[in-house]
């Protein structure tokens, strides 16, 4: 006759070898998927570098016309309050 205890143990065993075997399996088939995401950030990191020319071009001109902007901003300010201070003079007078 087989004890209980044996026959727990062999339970016991049989689902082991089923967690191993299934942990495997897996590990292989996230290995795989981690493989092919690598491939695309690869693909991503390339076409990226490729566009960061295109990216450096619009900064210097954003920052060229930023520039421009604010001295035309300032050119018109200064000659408003120029206006401003000569009606003032004149008002004191």
């Amino acid at each position: 006759m087989i004890d209980v205890k044996d026959l727990f143990l062999v339970i016991l065993y049989i689902c082991l070898i089923i967690l191993v075997i299934v942990t495997t399996v897996t590990l292989f088939k996230v290995i795989k998927t981690l493989n092919k995401v690598n491939k695309v950030v690869d693909e991503v990191d390339v076409k990226v570098n490729k566009l960061n020319g295109l990216f450096d071009i619009v900064d210097t001109t954003t920052d060229a016309i930023a520039s421009f902007s604010d001295k035309i901003s300032y050119f018109i300010s200064s000659k408003i309050s120029k206006l401003l201070s000569k009606k003032k003079g004149e008002e004191n007078e």
